[in-house]
């Protein structure tokens, strides 16, 4: 379980083994939010002190327990990306069958059409 950026050209996570992941519904998730990760990542300096956790793409993966599937939610700017798809399933140990789906919820600012700040302005997505 767990949650994850793309930050420039680099992808920062944060996990929890499926065993220690707190229960959602049917689900097993990640007990952290994104805003509150991203707060601990701007002090250690990981990430831009000056932008929001939701400027850049994200997305996080959860464990049905019903139907016995991953399922990974991922911004569109990383899902057009197979190469960091396959690299964020092998991060997190995900399993071949993990549903991978596009997720309205984690839109970076460029997905939301919003004007990039700083030194996102700087960077590529397009890898």
């Amino acid at each position: 379980m767990g949650i994850v950026w793309l930050v420039g050209r680099r992808l920062i996570f944060d996990s929890t083994p499926v065993a220690e992941a707190e229960d959602y519904g049917d689900c097993k998730t990640h007990g952290r939010s994104h805003s509150d990760c991203w707060t601990e990542l701007q002090k250690r300096g990981t990430v831009p002190r000056d932008a929001e956790y939701d400027q850049y793409p994200r997305g996080r993966v959860v464990y049905n327990r019903r139907t016995r599937q991953f399922r990974l939610m991922l911004d569109g700017c990383i899902i057009r990306n197979t190469r960091l798809v396959s690299r964020i399933m092998g991060k997190l140990s995900l399993p071949k069958n993990t549903n991978v789906l596009a997720d309205s919820h984690y839109r970076c600012a460029r997905c939301m059409g919003k004007k990039p700040t700083g030194k996102e302005e700087e960077e590529d997505w397009d890898f």
